[in-house]
C-alpha cells in the first residue's frame, strides 16, 4: 500500500471515530441516563428483578390516568431493566421528559405479558415498592397506588444513584394433590387459614376463601404483610375431602413455598353428582339469608347501651332503619366498647357512625360524638381495588381485628358491605321487633 491509500485510510478511521464520538456526545446530550439500586427495607439488594419506567397521562383535575398493564407494556416508552446480583439496573434507550410512573414487575411476569400470555386481573408483584430517592428527594408510593411512584422528569442530566426501597408481599404457594398423588387440577377449593404469633397461643383467622388451582395443582394464598413472626396452618376442602396442614412458620416479610397438601380421598370417591359448592362472599361479608327476623338488642354491661346487627342494601338504608329504631350507626368510642362489639358480632363488613362530607377534613361519629377513640387500619392493608386513595366520606369495621378503614362510593368495600351495626342509649324493653 503507497503512501497516499495510507493517508487516505487513516483519514478515514479518524472520520469514524470522530463521528462515533460525535454522535455519543449528542446522544448523551439529549438522551437521560437513568441507573440505581434496589433494596429491601434493610439495605439488602434485590437481585433479577425487573424495574419499569414509563410514561402517564394526567387528568384534569392531576390524578394519573389508569391503563392496564397489558396496554402499558406494548408501549416503545416502556422501559424496562433487570437488576444485577448487587440489586444494580440502568434504563437503556432514549427517556423522554415528563410525567413518569416507575414500579416493580417480576421476569417471569413480563415474559408472559409481553407474549399476550397474561390477563390483567393475574397480574401480581413479588414486591410492593415503598419509595424511590432521587438525590436528596424521596418520593413515596403513589397515593392508593400498589407499589408505584409518580414524579415529573424534567431533565437532560444524567440520573445515577437512584434507590428504590421495596418489601416483599407475603403469601402461601403449595400443591394439593389426591391421595393417590394425583394432583388436584382446576378446581375451586376452600382454604380455611390460621395463624398465631410464636409466643401467643391465640389464633386469628383469615375469612374461609375459595381459590382456583392451577393444571398441575398449584395455587397461591395471599398474606396481609406483618414484620413478626407467626405460625400457620392451612386446611382445604374439595367436595367432601380434606386435608389440614402441620404447623408452620412464615417470618415478617417473608413468603412460604412449597407446601404439600394431600387430600384424605381420591378423585373416585367424589360422587358422580357433587354436592354445588357456593362461592363464599367477598371477605367479611355475611350471606343475605333469604328470610330475615328481627334480631334481639344485646346490652353492653360497661356503658348500659344497647346494639344490635342489621342487614342492609346500603349505607343509606342502615341510616334510615337506625332513625325508625330510634337509634344510630354505632359510635365507638373506646378500646374496651371495641373488643365488646369484635366478641359479640365478630370481626366482619360492617357499616359504623363515621362520616366525613368532602368538604370536611375532620371525622365524626354521626350521633354528634366527637372521634376521642380510633382504630383505624393501615392505609396499604388492602389492595387499591378494594379502597382507592380519594374520595372517602363513610367508614367500615373489618374482618382484620375489627380495624376500620375510610372508604368512597366508588370502592369495592362499599358495594359489598351488607350489614351495619345500630347504637341507642335507651332500650324501650317490652316492644315488639316491629315497634322497638
Amino acid at each position: 500500500m503507497n503512501n497516499s491509500k495510507i493517508s487516505q485510510f487513516v483519514i478515514y478511521i479518524l472520520l469514524v471515530i470522530f463521528t462515533l464520538i460525535y454522535t455519543a456526545c449528542n446522544t448523551q446530550n439529549n438522551t437521560v441516563t437513568f441507573s440505581g439500586k434496589l433494596v429491601d427495607e434493610n439495605w439488602n439488594p434485590i437481585p433479577g428483578h425487573i424495574v419499569t419506567l414509563y410514561p402517564i397521562e394526567m387528568s384534569e383535575n392531576g390524578s394519573a390516568i389508569y391503563l392496564p398493564i397489558m396496554n402499558i407494556a406494548a408501549s416503545p416508552d416502556f422501559l424496562t431493566a433487570k437488576t444485577d446480583n448487587n440489586g444494580e439496573f440502568t434504563f437503556k434507550g432514549p427517556i423522554k421528559s415528563g410525567m413518569k410512573r416507575m414500579g416493580l414487575i417480576p421476569s417471569k411476569l413480563l415474559k408472559n405479558i409481553l407474549k399476550g400470555e397474561l390477563q390483567d386481573s393475574t397480574y401480581r408483584m413479588e414486591y410492593e415498592l415503598l419509595s424511590v430517592k432521587i438525590g436528596p428527594i424521596t418520593i413515596n408510593k403513589s397515593r392508593g397506588g400498589s407499589g408505584l411512584t409518580t414524579f415529573s422528569l424534567q431533565t437532560e442530566k444524567i440520573i445515577k444513584d437512584v434507590i428504590i426501597t421495596a418489601r416483599a408481599n407475603m403469601w402461601i404457594e403449595g400443591k394439593i394433590r389426591f391421595a393417590n398423588k394425583k394432583p388436584l387440577g382446576d378446581a375451586d377449593v376452600l382454604f380455611k387459614v390460621q395463624s398465631r404469633l410464636t409466643d401467643k397461643k391465640g389464633r386469628s383467622k383469615y375469612n374461609d376463601q375459595f381459590h382456583t388451582t392451577d393444571k398441575k395443582g398449584n395455587f397461591r394464598f395471599d398474606l396481609f404483610y406483618h414484620d413478626q413472626s407467626k405460625y400457620y396452618k392451612v386446611s382445604v376442602e374439595y367436595q367432601g375431602l380434606t386435608t389440614t396442614s402441620k404447623e408452620f412458620l412464615i417470618h415478617g416479610g417473608s413468603q412460604h413455598k412449597g407446601l404439600e397438601l394431600t387430600l384424605n380421598g381420591n378423585s373416585s370417591d367424589i360422587p358422580e353428582k357433587p354436592a354445588q359448592t357456593q362461592q363464599p362472599p367477598f371477605p367479611g361479608m355475611l350471606p343475605l339469608p333469604s328470610e330475615t327476623t328481627p334480631e334481639e338488642w344485646i346490652i353492653n354491661p360497661e356503658n348500659g347501651h344497647a346494639y344490635v346487627r342489621i342487614i342492609c342494601e346500603s349505607i343509606e338504608a342502615a341510616r334510615a332503619q337506625a332513625a325508625t329504631e330510634g337509634a344510630y350507626l354505632v359510635a365507638i368510642n373506646d378500646e374496651s366498647e371495641q373488643k365488646w362489639l369484635s366478641g359479640v358480632f365478630g370481626n366482619e363488613l360492617y357499616w359504623i357512625g363515621l362520616q366525613k362530607t368532602e368538604e370536611d377534613t375532620e371525622w365524626q361519629w354521626s350521633n354528634g360524638d366527637s372521634l376521642t377513640y380510633n382504630n383505624w387500619g393501615p392505609k396499604e392493608r388492602f389492595q387499591p381495588e378494594y379502597i382507592t386513595g380519594s374520595g372517602k366520606t363513610a367508614a367500615v369495621m373489618t374482618f382484620v381485628e375489627g380495624e376500620w378503614h375510610a372508604i368512597a362510593s366508588d370502592d369495592l368495600f362499599w358495594n359489598v358491605t351488607k350489614w351495619a351495626i345500630l347504637e341507642k342509649d335507651k332500650l324501650n324493653f317490652g316492644a315488639t321487633g316491629e315497634n322497638r
